[in-house]
């Protein structure tokens, strides 16, 4: 309860300062809560706010809950116009189990309207779409409605299978109650069957649930109809039992009742039986299905007590109603016949007297068509030759726009060339520092050779001196930023690439990878880096394992640039 009220007052909340998403919020919550607080659900959808009812989604499930919440709280409602509306909606949509629940409170709205026919209808079309439905509790409510109006219709085989169907549901969906009725529902049906025993059976099961869980209204049917199978099958004995039992209670104003005791009463010869009819069994029948049993009992109790001429003259009167519900039921179907065949002689009458003109008619349509053709070719040709003009209007207009294009790719292309060209400028003038510089280390080299005469003592120095050369070099930072710069103008910003992907590296490990790409051999960037060959080449090994774990993308042009 207390959740209940919780989201009543989040509800109202929302209802009076929310948007379209808040309102599908408080409609799903009401979901949740509708089957078992109809009337509180009734009340929130009543002070619904208008304006969200524009938007026709909100609209198209709150219609659907209304419907729902009045159908719990009992409140017949017999105007479809607006649940057409709203199956409407749903047939242009994805959600099947909306569209199920729509034409299942169509059917239920048509049904209360006494439009049966109507509510078959829309009832078979919401059982179209079951598949798609998960909540087996409206599968029952569905399949029970089914077998209600088989039941009516006098289709007990189809009623039988629908209301099987229907217990099957609200077994898979723990509707202890719905179940119940269901099964006195399936009892009831098979009685009219005729198959008394499986009745029978069925009948006692749903009197002891009943009675054991304080449903007197179903344990009085059920002892009602138990009552009348024991009468139909002449088993005084078993309806007089179950009158005096325990249920009796139950049953002190049933007409049921009463007509079994007096017939119990008429096969014991006592005459009070016919009495007890008359003064007690009329006083308790108000329907015509009532009236024709109770004539039934009054015949079959005058015979056994022997007055035949009244039990004949009851049986007359019974007669002459059943006559009248014959006729009843027949006169319509006969009227209607009897319409159609007047309209179809009306027509044939109306069709010779006219017939003239209809032959005037066709000559004046030949002419109007022909008129109509004439200028409808003409139309077609003005129409097509307009379609060639603006055909080539199109073509020329796409060769304007294609050479703009191309005009723009050569500019595009244009610089892409200017740009090689400067970047191999560049490399040259460095390709031409670094010759320079080279030469002029071997210049120097040269000279201290000479000056030394190329003792044992001169080479150590000229070692020395080409050592301390190549390490200025290789720590140069400014050299090597230059190196690196080169790499990634000739070789896609392949170092960028390497920064960027193998951020853990080192700087030593970047600047072999530099040396690596701008192809130098494992001896020359042993020289730059002071590392051993053997050093080099198991660092290369290293690294490209890690670049194979890198993407295909990435890796293959790594390894592209190190290898070319």
């Amino acid at each position: 309860m207390r959740k209940l009220v919780t989201i009543l007052i989040v509800t109202f909340a929302a209802i009076s300062c929310g948007n379209i998403r808040d309102a599908h919020n408080i409609l799903l919550d009401i979901e949740t809560f509708i089957n078992e607080r109809p009337d509180s659900a009734l009340v929130i959808l009543n002070s619904f706010d208008a304006s969200f009812l524009e938007n026709r989604s909100v609209w198209a499930q709150h219609s659907l809950l209304h419907a729902q919440a009045k159908d719990k709280c009992y409140i017949d409602e017999t105007d479809d116009s607006l649940m057409t509306q709203v199956v409407n909606y749903y047939e242009n949509k994805r959600d099947k189990e909306k569209l199920f629940k729509a034409y299942y409170y169509l059917g239920r709205i048509q049904y209360n309207a006494g439009d049966y026919a109507e509510s078959m209808l829309s009832y078979t079309k919401a059982e179209q779409v079951i598949d798609k439905v998960d909540d087996d509790f409206f599968k029952g409510l569905l399949y029970a409605q089914l077998g209600m109006l088989h039941q009516m219709y006098y289709d007990y085989a189809k009623a039988l299978n629908s209301y099987q169907l229907a217990y099957r549901c609200y077994e898979n969906a723990e509707m202890i109650t719905h179940l119940w009725y269901t099964k006195y529902n399936i009892a009831y049906v098979l009685l009219e069957m005729k198959s008394y025993c499986e009745a029978e059976e069925i009948l006692s099961d749903v009197i002891i649930w009943a009675y054991d869980n304080n449903f007197d209204t179903l344990c009085r049917e059920a002892i009602e109809c138990l009552i009348s199978l024991y009468n139909e099958t002449e088993n005084i004995e078993k309806s007089i039992a179950i009158i005096s039992s325990q249920y009796g209670q139950l049953l002190a104003e049933s007409v049921h009742v009463i007509r079994a005791e007096a017939y119990s009463l008429a096969i014991d010869g006592n005459t009070n039986a016919i009495n007890i009819l008359k003064d007690e069994v009329w006083n308790h029948t108000h329907s015509q299905s009532d009236t024709i049993a109770s004539y039934f009992y009054e015949a079959r109790i005058n015979q056994l007590l022997g007055n035949y001429k009244d039990a004949l003259l009851v049986q007359e009167k019974l007669y002459c109603i059943q006559d009248s519900i014959l006729m009843s039921s027949m006169k319509y179907p006969l009227l209607s016949v009897k319409n159609k065949f007047l309209q179809s002689e009306y027509d044939k009458a109306q069709l010779r007297i006219n017939s003239h003109k209809i032959k005037l008619l066709l000559i004046c349509t030949v002419i109007i068509v022909s008129i109509i053709l004439i200028s409808l070719i003409f139309r077609n040709r003005i129409i097509t030759k307009n379609l060639v003009i603006a055909r080539y209007v199109e073509i020329a207009e796409e060769l304007e726009t294609s050479l703009v294009t191309k005009r723009k790719e050569i500019e595009i292309m244009s610089k892409e060339i200017s740009m090689a060209d400067m970047e191999l400028k560049e490399s040259t003038s460095y390709i031409s520092n670094i010759l320079s510089k080279q030469y002029e280390l071997l210049n120097k080299l040269t000279s201290t050779y000479y000056e030394t005469h190329g003792c044992n003592k001169d080479k150590e120095a000229i070692y020395n001196y080409v050592s301390k050369e190549i390490e200025r070099l290789s720590s140069d930072k400014q050299t090597i930023r230059q190196l690196e710069d080169i790499v990634n103008r000739h070789k896609g910003n392949i170092m960028t690439v390497i920064r960027t992907e193998l951020p853990h590296f080192t700087e030593m490990e970047y600047r072999l990878l530099c040396y690596w790409c701008a192809g130098f051999s494992a001896k020359a960037i042993s020289i730059f880096t002071g590392d051993s060959t053997n050093n080099i080449y198991v660092k290369k090994s290293r690294i490209k394992n890690e670049i194979q774990d890198l993407e295909n993308d990435v890796k293959n042009a790594i390894l592209s640039a190190i290898n070319s």
